[in-house]
């Protein structure tokens, strides 16, 4: 594994008016969020960070998430940063540049989102008081070696990253993790790799001030001809993300469903036990639940033991979940019954048993599925 003595620090001379921008990628459920949320703790409150949200559909689940550590949000949804939404991309830094002055950007980006268009926009406003501090990439080392064969975005993300930080490798043997690693070598072994605490943590002088070099300008032409030979066409669509995976949204509020109090929660969890990893990625979002609940990663200590229904973010990522008691937000979804994205690939044969298991019809599910080229 490459040494962290191998890492380079800062060596542009930043002003006091440039803000820099850390860029997070990784494919779908690689962790990001818990990554961002337990760093923006280590840091002094009176460095003011602010996050760039890029939500993969429209639940704002981990944009809620993060609002309940008290942490400045701005989401952008219903899109990809490295494709249709990189113009809004621009728009939204400059007005969180004004709107908070912040010491530092962090952009989390979609599961699905190469990190070239994202990073060429930042340094195209450098002139407006931006810099590109670094790209990281977030792998799930349980899952990498299954998703890396089919998805071309997961093997970019570690190909194009200033450092890769090695996550749940706790929940893997070390002839498993050795696998993983070598696997990454294949299309990165330069870059150094660390692992993440199994709490998630990284320490921020580890990521902060490492002044990337990837991604000039001038280098542009060279990474497109290299982009275009390895993932072919598919590359070249905007909406690129739909040939890898499926998308499927399913809404319900109060007033419009028979059932109004929400979802047994001992049915709904046996429900996500039961979802098939190597099928459905990813079940993020918002539901109303009824009875105890008893987070998967929380000890029966922490979990919630009211009769009462109460709102949950849910946050399933291949065959592991966790449910966090909605509060910062509550007020703004309180005629919410249910509010998920489901990714993942083969979804439609699962769509009825979707629809059961959120207790929704199909008039209440928005389908995307997956253009995989020939």
């Amino acid at each position: 594994m490459s040494s962290i003595a191998n890492m380079h620090k800062s060596r542009s001379v930043i002003d006091a008016d440039t803000t820099p921008v850390t860029v997070f990628t990784g494919f779908l459920g690689a962790g990001k969020t818990t990554i961002i949320i337990d760093l923006l703790k280590r840091v002094s409150p009176k460095y003011n960070i602010v996050l760039l949200k890029n939500e993969f559909g429209d639940a704002e689940t981990d944009s809620a998430l993060a609002r309940e550590s008290h942490i400045q949000v701005t989401e952008m949804t219903n899109g990809c940063l490295c494709c249709v939404l990189v113009g809004q991309m621009k728009r939204a830094l400059e007005e969180m540049k004004a709107k908070y002055r912040p010491d530092r950007i962090i952009i989390e980006t979609s599961g699905s989102a190469f990190p070239a268009p994202i990073a060429w926009q930042i340094r195209e406003m450098e002139s407006s008081g931006f810099h590109l501090d670094a790209i990281l990439t977030v792998i799930d080392c349980i899952n990498f070696c299954g998703y890396e064969d089919t998805s071309y975005t997961a093997r970019m993300q570690a190909q194009y990253t200033d450092l890769i930080l090695l996550n749940k490798w706790s929940h893997v043997t070390e002839r498993q993790l050795d696998i993983v690693v070598d696997h990454i070598n294949e299309l990165n072994t330069d870059t150094p790799k660390i692992k993440v605490g199994s709490d998630g943590s990284v320490d921020p002088e580890m990521i902060f001030g490492l002044d990337t070099t990837l991604f000039a300008l001038s280098e542009r032409p060279s990474v497109v001809a290299d982009l275009s030979s390895t993932i072919g066409s598919a590359g070249r669509n905007l909406s690129h993300h739909a040939h890898e995976v499926d998308l499927v949204e399913i809404r319900r509020n109060q007033g419009t469903s028979l059932v109004e109090d929400g979802i047994c929660s001992t049915e709904f969890i046996a429900f996500l036990m039961s979802l098939p990893a190597e099928d459905v990625y990813r079940v993020k979002g918002i539901v109303r639940l009824v009875g105890s609940v008893t987070d998967s990663e929380t000890s029966p200590a922490n979990s919630s033991k009211t009769d009462d229904s109460a709102l949950y973010i849910v946050n399933h990522a291949f065959g592991r979940y966790t449910l966090t008691c909605l509060t910062a937000y509550a007020h703004q979804a309180s005629d919410v019954l249910v509010c998920v994205t489901i990714l993942g690939t083969g979804l439609r044969m699962h769509l009825p048993r979707l629809l059961r298991g959120f207790m929704a019809s199909e008039i209440e599910a928005t389908v995307q599925w997956a253009q995989r080229p020939e």
